[in-house]
């Protein structure tokens, strides 16, 4: 799970919820094939198994066989939350910290593109 509450400070000093770069991940970029590669291979291979089994699922006419696809796309997009997740905990992902005026420009935003929508 994502500790949303777990912050950093930038080198600029920007306050980021995230974590601080693993100690199993190397400091400089080499030509090794380290765990942080292999995981975004990992979850580079999801993400476009996901966007496959979507399409498909679109145009499977067999309830049966539909209900198969699903389940499949349902386990893979675990699957790809559990890569992210793995790689937000290797310190990997970071998000800059919303202040509560960004936070209600953005509701504001939002709210007015939903009344824009037929019910």
């Amino acid at each position: 799970m994502i500790d949303v509450n777990s912050t950093v400070t930038s080198p600029f000093g920007v306050q980021k919820i995230g974590k601080n770069k693993s100690p199993l991940l190397p400091k400089e970029k080499d030509q090794s094939f380290n765990v942080r590669d292999r995981i975004n291979d990992t979850l580079g291979s999801e993400k476009y198994l996901i966007e496959t089994y979507t399409t498909g699922s679109k145009e499977i006419m067999c309830q049966r066989l539909y209900t198969i696809v699903n389940d499949n796309l349902n386990n893979i997009k675990q699957l790809q939350r559990n890569l992210f997740e793995q790689l937000f905990n290797l310190g990997e992902y970071q998000a800059d910290v919303a202040t509560p005026q960004q936070i209600d420009d953005a509701y504001d935003m939002f709210s007015k593109y939903r009344a824009q929508m037929p019910q």
